[in-house]
């Protein structure tokens, strides 16, 4: 004959059930999932900015001169030839050698982003078409135009490492150097081209 249930077990079993309830309806029942930590937010606007500044680098080398097919490459006898002549051909050439470290910047950034599997938050926002800004068509304006947006997201860069935990902190100080370091570049690239 069994034994009649202790207090222990029946207040085992009355603890249990909600768990075991809440267990068939999935994770979900218990209630809405959590809001993404702080650093998610800001890695998310800095994977936007950086997509930003793709769509201008894309845009500003459909404009740049000397970016046809016959255009020297970054390397060439040909491209060294053309920057050198103040063809444009030499901005065509900085422009894609930028645009190669952003999408490099863009991809470090990305890499970082994991979000589970059938969360509500897209998983990556480079899967949305970012709409290609106006940009001068002059070689030197457009230059300086790039060299400005470079020096602001440099800035922004720096001012929000104060939010970042140290090991994003530490990825978005790297980029933000790198991006100081393109004023330069495309300052003298807008004199030669």
């Amino acid at each position: 004959m069994a034994a009649d249930p202790t207090r222990r077990t029946v207040l085992a079993a009355t603890a249990a059930l909600p768990l075991l309830a809440a267990g068939c309806k999935g994770v979900g029942a218990l209630a809405a999932p959590p809001q993404p930590a702080p650093d998610v937010a800001l890695l998310r606007d800095v994977i936007a900015a950086e997509e930003l500044m793709i769509a201008r680098y894309q845009a500003a080398i459909r404009l740049a001169p000397g970016t046809g097919a016959s255009a020297g490459s970054a390397g060439t006898a040909a491209g060294s030839a053309g920057a050198a002549a103040g063809d444009g051909t030499g901005l065509a050439v900085v422009l894609r050698s930028l645009l190669s470290q952003h999408q490099a910047h863009l991809a470090r950034l990305s890499a970082r982003l994991i979000v589970p599997v059938g969360s509500r938050y897209p998983p990556a926002l480079s899967h949305r078409r970012t709409p290609a800004p106006r940009l001068p068509s002059v070689p030197h304006q457009l230059a300086a135009h790039l060299a400005a947006a470079e020096r602001a997201a440099s800035g922004r860069l720096a001012r929000q490492l104060l939010a970042a935990p140290p090991s994003l902190a530490q990825l978005l100080a790297s980029i933000s150097a790198s991006e100081a370091t393109h004023v330069p570049v495309l300052r003298t690239a807008g004199r030669i081209g």
